[in-house]
């Protein structure tokens, strides 16, 4: 009931989100022009009027225009007209800011909203207590557009009227954003290319106190001296940009230069020796390390590090204990189902058979390695009557709490591996890791330097940034690249190590190729027996079976007990039962794991709108 529920839920809240989805896809809208006249009064008020462009797809009932207010500010004598459709009006004022709300009709009778339509609506009103009068200057800090606006606006230009554009200075907030700026007369006009949304752009002007009347009862008159004190907020903004914009370039050429970081420590430290071995393969088995050994030596790649055994290691384990006698095969008929004897007894099959591992207690266990014995006692975890039967194993393993316990024993045998065959001096004998060390050490840096710089410049609007953010990109992805490179790009073999990998290489190569194992077969069973656990080792046991049954008597394979595993499926059911247990041990690991002067952009003005 639970479940369906659940399922009932999710159902509803997919049909929300295609309707949501749909919903958007039909109705949008957006704002092509946005022009901004300011008319600077000599009492200190402003007048403003704005012309807003909106092109309309789908249905909507109007547009709203918020104006934010701080410290008595006000505006009055508010006047809505529009093109392009009928309207009405209404004003609110929450104490912080005051909302023009428009609504758009496309009827004279105002009953019916408007669909597919461009209106341009024209907004003037009279702002009072936002100018601020100093005793040399007055301060007009003017947001033109605001952090606000639900939708960008394709182009702003804006219109500041004066009565003398004499000893005026000007300065546009952030000043990257202006495309043209200039005067016209008496006029200072400006124009920008798009601004988005969460953007905001000003103008901010120190005009002559004798633009003003004596007493400009609707500005904020400030006793004392303005001008030194502006000049230095924006000569300072100015300073920070251009300390931006340095550091902006500067990252991206460190950014640059360290991506190829990774080519120099190859160069240096990872080019390998120079060997002369020539052989084109191997036909006998290069060495007698044990093969979990020359797993975790031999095979390489991007997620198996040089000499970090993995489960074929551990496999080739277990078929060496059965090569070497100290586990045995035994064969019962496998049980099968009321259907699939019926079906046998048509076609005259013959029954089928399944395997299962017993210890020979004949053997001297003592004379096993550490690691050796690991797999021994993990096998004898699912003994029954002396049984280990494969069925049983594959079951088992799928449980939480046994699986759990087959990881934490895997572990062991690796750990076990390492100390007897693996230790760091072993391994510096076979392979020098220092080019890989100094990689993985640039790639953790790499990525940290590349998130930081993200987060700088992620976001920002400065046009210098993108060339960091950029930058960070490619380093982050060349770092995680280097994260995940094989040991042995950066890495290099001993010529010692060369050698040993070489002739494991062609050894495996010889093994897959069955041309070549037909012309130049084993000498004996037990050798073709070696073969088969040094190719699990290596991950190419099933060629070397099928090679076995292509070249060998039909009655030496059937008393061969590490052949008769393979052939009746044990190997699979091995596999099968091993990879079970490991990925539900890791499942569970990610489970147990889940008043003053105004500073830049403090304008009054800007707010933003939206439609509805």
């Amino acid at each position: 009931m639970d479940k369906m529920r659940i399922s009932f839920i999710f159902l509803l809240l997919i049909s929300f989100s295609m309707c949501t989805c749909v919903y958007a896809a039909d109705s949008s809208y957006s704002m092509p022009s946005m022009h901004t006249d300011l008319f600077v009064q000599d009492d200190g008020s402003l007048h403003v009027k704005e012309m807003i462009h909106y092109s309309f797809s789908g249905t909507y009932h109007g547009v709203y225009r918020d104006i934010p207010l701080s410290n008595g500010q006000s505006i009055e004598n508010i006047k809505v007209n529009t093109q392009g459709a009928y309207s009405s009006y209404q004003v609110t004022n929450n104490g912080t800011q005051e909302r023009i709300t428009i609504y758009l009709f496309s009827d004279p009778g105002k009953t019916t909203p408007i669909t597919d339509a461009d209106v341009n609506v024209t907004l003037e009103y009279n702002f009072l207590q936002g100018i601020k009068i100093y005793n040399d200057v007055a301060d007009l800090q003017y947001k033109l557009w605001g952090e606000e606006w639900q939708v960008p606006v394709s182009q702003l230009t804006a219109s500041v009227h004066l009565k003398s554009n004499q000893g005026v200075e000007y300065w546009l907030n952030p000043p990257y954003f202006a495309k043209q700026s200039g005067w016209n007369g008496n006029v200072f006009e400006v124009s920008t290319n798009g601004l988005d949304k969460g953007e905001y752009f000003e103008v901010r002007m120190a005009i002559p106190r004798s633009q003003f009347a004596s007493n400009p009862q609707n500005g904020v008159i400030i006793n004392k001296d303005g001008l030194t004190t502006i000049e230095k907020i924006q000569n300072d903004y100015q300073n920070s940009l251009n300390f931006q914009n340095a550091l902006n370039y500067l990252l991206t050429v460190v950014m640059i230069l360290l991506l190829f970081i990774p080519l120099l420590i190859y160069m240096k430290l990872g080019r390998e020796p120079k060997i002369d071995y020539r052989a084109e393969y191997e036909r006998d088995i290069p060495a007698d390390d044990p093969p979990a050994v020359v797993n975790a030596i031999c095979v390489h790649g991007v997620s198996k590090g040089i000499g970090e055994p993995d489960m074929n290691g551990f496999r080739a384990t277990i078929m060496d204990l059965i090569n070497r006698g100290y586990l045995q095969i035994g064969r019962v008929e496998k049980e099968k189902s009321f259907k699939d004897n019926i079906l046998g007894k048509i076609i005259n099959q013959a029954p089928k058979k399944s395997v299962y591992l017993q210890f020979n207690d004949e053997k001297d266990f003592s004379k096993l390695e550490n690691f050796e014995m690991d797999v021994v006692n993990i096998l004898r975890q699912f003994e029954v009557e002396g049984k280990i039967k494969l069925e049983d194993m594959n079951r088992d393993l799928k449980e939480q709490d046994v699986a759990e316990r087959f990881r934490n024993n895997y572990d062991t045998w690796e750990y076990d591996l390492k100390k007897r065959f693996l230790t760091d001096e072993d391994l510096n004998q076979i392979f020098d890791k220092k080019g890989d060390s100094y990689l993985k050490i640039y790639a953790v840096s790499g990525l940290i330097l590349a998130v930081i710089a993200g987060i700088m410049t992620f976001g920002s609007s400065l046009p210098s940034s993108r060339y960091p953010l950029y930058a960070a990109v490619a380093l982050g992805v060349v770092a995680l690249i280097s994260l995940k490179l094989p040991e042995g790009i950066a890495g290099r073999w001993t010529t010692y190590g060369e050698e040993y990998d070489a002739k494991w290489k062609n050894f495996r190569k010889y093994l897959k190729d069955f041309s070549l194992i037909k012309e130049y077969p084993p000498e004996s069973i037990a050798v073709w027996n070696r073969y088969l656990v040094y190719a699990t080792a290596l991950g190419v046991a099933e060629n070397v079976r099928k090679a076995m049954e292509i070249n060998l008597p039909k009655e030496d394979l059937e008393v061969n007990d590490i052949y008769l595993f393979h052939y009746y499926g044990g190997y699979m059911l091995l596999n099968s039962a091993l990879n079970a247990g490991m990925t539900t041990g890791l499942n569970s690991d990610a489970v147990d794991g889940l008043g003053g002067f105004g500073d830049i952009g403090g304008g009054f003005g800007g707010g933003g709108g939206g439609a509805f």
